[in-house]
């Protein structure tokens, strides 16, 4: 039902809990060309997947994203558009909506400056807060992305309460996956059970 297109692996952010393989995660001579994704989108949609989602590393690196998207939308897809939302802008959000992008989810790495950072290796937050607000200004569906492991599932509550300042639509609270980078650093990066518990909590309680 669902098609997930890593487009690239390249990324401007650094997190120790991606699980991007390591071995090419910076070979963009490994990609799959243009053409090359056009026909697997329309063999994927001929096997019976319904909703599209590009993503990476970071597909803003992709120059011929808004082909992609576009080809998604002519072909029946539901697109949506995963993102750390680092290279977007309010231009390239409106290019993506016309070519029929129907939802944008950003990941954040932190509930706040700090946190991002120190998680992300780049001082982007205030430009992810931005471009949230921008989303939502150029009326397209918005979800937010937060990755849980051991050194932020106590700000759970603070993403939730994030999420719904900026209006998001739709919150993912991730595990991590623990291949890549995230195996390499799973010592420091597994929650203990009662973290796990904590985290949970402290979802229900903002549900309620």
């Amino acid at each position: 039902m669902w098609l997930l297109a890593e487009l690239t692996y390249a990324c401007p952010v650094q997190c120790p809990y991606c699980s991007n393989p390591l071995q090419i995660s910076a070979n963009r001579k490994q990609e799959l060309t243009t053409e090359q994704w056009i026909d697997v989108l329309g063999q994927a949609r001929e096997l019976g997947a319904v909703q599209l989602g590009f993503s990476g590393g970071e597909p803003l690196v992709r120059p011929d994203l808004a082909v992609l998207i576009q080809e998604g939308t002519s072909l029946g897809y539901y697109t949506n558009l995963i993102t750390s939302a680092i290279g977007l802008d309010a231009a390239k959000i409106a290019a993506f909506k016309a070519a029929g992008l129907n939802h944008i989810q950003i990941s954040f790495q932190g509930s706040n400056q700090e946190s991002n950072k120190k998680f992300g290796g780049t001082d982007s937050f205030r430009h992810k807060m931005e471009m949230t607000r921008e989303v939502i200004r150029q009326n397209i569906p918005l979800g937010l992305n937060f990755v849980l492991h051991r050194q932020n599932i106590h700000q759970v509550g603070e993403f939730l309460k994030t999420a719904e300042l900026l209006g998001a639509e739709f919150v993912e609270l991730a595990n991590t996956q623990y291949f890549g980078w995230a195996k390499h650093n799973q010592e420091h990066l597994l929650p203990s059970k009662a973290q796990l518990e904590q985290g949970e909590l402290a979802a229900i309680e903002f549900r309620q």
